[in-house]
């Protein structure tokens, strides 16, 4: 192998190892709950909706209440009755780190 060949050889492996190495998502669950009484009008009700994430890098983690928080955020936006909520945790991966992620979602039916 000559020398212009090393040189072009060394920028296409790097380049295809980090576009192996690139970032993914994936959702892992969705639950729902709620459903199961009649939905209010829509003067009654409002859509509320709370995110909260968790950083790891090297598999150690720096927030370990993420989805507490995103329930917390939740409750706070309604005074009445939560209903027709849906939880959706999804990760997004990265190179030797990745974040995980909480979704809630709900229908605030005031009193």
């Amino acid at each position: 192998m000559d020398i212009s060949m090393k040189k072009l050889l060394l920028p296409l492996l790097a380049l295809s190892a980090l576009t192996l190495m690139g970032c993914t998502h994936s959702i892992h669950m969705v639950h729902t709950d709620g459903f199961d009484g009649q939905m209010p009008t829509a003067s009654k009700a409002k859509y509320i909706e709370a995110r909260s994430e968790q950083n790891v890098v090297l598999w150690f983690a720096d927030d370990t209440d993420y989805v507490e928080e995103a329930k917390d955020k939740l409750v706070k936006q309604c005074d009445g009755d939560i209903r027709a909520v849906s939880t959706q945790y999804s990760t997004s991966h990265g190179f030797l780190h990745w974040t995980n992620k909480i979704l809630m979602k709900g229908v605030c039916v005031s009193s």
